[in-house]
C-alpha cells in the first residue's frame, strides 16, 4: 500500500482526528510484522496530545477493528506497555 492509499484509507475511519492522528503513527513507526510495543505517555509526547487522548482513541481504534492491544508483564508480573497489531482497514 502506498502513502497516499495508507492516507486515503485512514480518512475513512469512524473516529476522531486525533484517532486518525494515532493510527497513522503507529502504522508508520510499527515493525514489518504491523506490531508496536510503546509507552502511551511517549506516543502522546510524539504527537503533541494528552496521555488520556492517547488512551482514549487507542480503546477507539480498537473497537473499530482496525487494532489490537495486548497487555505485556515483566518477569516479575509488573506492567510493561501495552504491544499493539495493527490491522489493515477494510
Amino acid at each position: 500500500m502506498n502513502k497516499y492509499t495508507s492516507i486515503r484509507q485512514t480518512g475513512k475511519l469512524d473516529t476522531t482526528v486525533s484517532g486518525k492522528l494515532l493510527y497513522m503513527a503507529l502504522m508508520d513507526i510499527a515493525d514489518d510484522k504491523s506490531e508496536i510495543t510503546i509507552p502511551q505517555k511517549r506516543v502522546g509526547k510524539l504527537l503533541g496530545i494528552h496521555k488520556s487522548t492517547v488512551s482514549k482513541n487507542l480503546r477507539r481504534l480498537e473497537q473499530i477493528g482496525v487494532l489490537q492491544i495486548f497487555s505485556t508483564f515483566n518477569e516479575c508480573g509488573g506492567r510493561m506497555p501495552n504491544r499493539y497489531v495493527i490491522r489493515e482497514i477494510r
